[in-house]
């Protein structure tokens, strides 16, 4: 198949993926749950809708290293569901990543590796080898090597509930269904040496008679296309996901986290006029610090490659970090959170700004030396 009809053909299923429910509302029963997330593709190939820039996944990166969330991988998630681990750590987030196109291995893999967390590729076999834009089964085992959980998509990403495969009569359906599930998880163990225990269904779509068939077919869980997060004693084939795609700015991606907003005051820099020439602190105040836990609170710049030491007032509620190395670019991030000392809710606030570049000196006149040579 060419990479211009396997793709034609994934963009026509993929624009017909359930629309993302709205924001999570599920109550705080005082548990930690996690945040799962689904993405598709880094910056290449281009698609309608799957597809996000290579700074807006950074992005997404910088947001989980830097304001304390805790990657962990799906693995621990799935035995907390099922009672087979106690706890997993506050503010828990799992990365997977949907298909098997070659962004998943050129752009998401080193960004990943470079801090360490750990991932899930779904991969579906029918993929991999088959373009230019797909991956490998060696660059499938490298990412495997590199910290990467490999499982399945089904064999060829196809639609999986009865309604949609009409012109199959049921004896039919249950061998077509069957053979998407385990040949797929055979091909993968097959290429990787590793068991496969974890399906994702191809578009969200399923019903009870397509996890019954899962289940049948030797997988422990399976994850869905729908919004919300995981918690203890969650359906295991049922495991919700946030579903990535361009249309999702970075409030939106916050919300779905799973934080409130928090209020925000006496902001410095100033979102709407930016920062002085050789301004270097950013900060903060919190009008409703009281009612924090003043142990959780945090402040981050999301420009900066790596955390710098920031200072609170829990008498005040001011906040502040200072700037003690340039930083690139003209418009920039900050956020504060916090947990609400009452319910354990994580908060959050963020504002943009612009920060003023450093004055370069002018260039010096030459004189001219003694020979009369510049």
């Amino acid at each position: 198949m060419s990479a211009r009809v396997l793709m034609a053909t994934t963009i026509a299923m993929l624009v017909s993926l359930p629309v993302v429910a709205a924001r999570n509302r599920e109550p705080n029963d005082g548990r930690p749950s996690a945040t799962v997330l689904c993405y598709h593709i880094v910056q290449s190939p281009q698609d309608p809708r799957m597809e996000i820039s290579r700074d807006t996944f950074r992005q997404h990166l910088q947001y989980l290293e830097m304001t304390g969330y805790n990657v962990i991988p799906l693995r621990d998630l799935y035995e907390y569901v099922t009672g087979k681990r106690e706890s997993i750590p506050d503010n828990a987030v799992v990365i997977t990543i949907d298909d098997g196109w070659r962004s998943a291995y050129t752009e998401a893999f080193p960004e990943l590796k470079k801090r360490g967390f750990p991932f899930t590729l779904f991969v579906y076999p029918n993929i991999v080898n088959k373009t230019t834009v797909s991956v490998t089964w060696d660059q499938i085992r490298e990412m495997q090597e590199g910290g990467a959980d490999i499982q399945s998509h089904t064999f060829s990403h196809p639609y999986l509930t009865r309604r949609r495969q009409i012109d199959l009569d049921d004896e039919q359906y249950a061998t077509w269904l069957r053979k998407e599930l385990v040949d797929s998880k055979k091909k993968i163990e097959k290429e990787t040496g590793r068991p496969v225990e974890f399906l994702a269904y191809p578009y969200g779509d399923f019903d009870t008679r397509v996890a019954t068939g899962v289940a049948k077919a030797g997988y422990a869980a399976a994850l869905t296309c729908e919004a919300g997060r995981v918690r203890k004693g969650s359906d295991p084939f049922r495991m919700k996901r946030v579903v990535i795609d361009k249309t999702m700015d970075f409030a939106a991606f916050r919300s779905y986290m799973g934080a409130s907003a928090i209020e925000l005051a006496e902001l410095t820099p100033s979102p709407a006029k930016g920062s002085e020439p050789g301004q270097t602190v950013v900060s903060a105040r919190i009008p409703g610090y009281a009612s924090l836990d003043p142990l959780s609170v945090g402040m981050a710049l999301l420009t900066l490659e790596s955390v710098v030491p920031y200072a609170y007032d829990s008498k005040t509620g001011e906040i502040s970090l200072l700037l003690t190395e340039s930083i690139k670019g003209d418009v920039h991030r900050a956020v504060v959170w916090a947990r609400d000392a009452k319910s354990g809710k994580r908060v959050e606030g963020s504002w943009s700004f612009k920060l003023a570049q450093p004055t370069q000196p002018a260039p010096q006149p030459q004189v001219a030396g003694a020979g009369g040579a510049p």
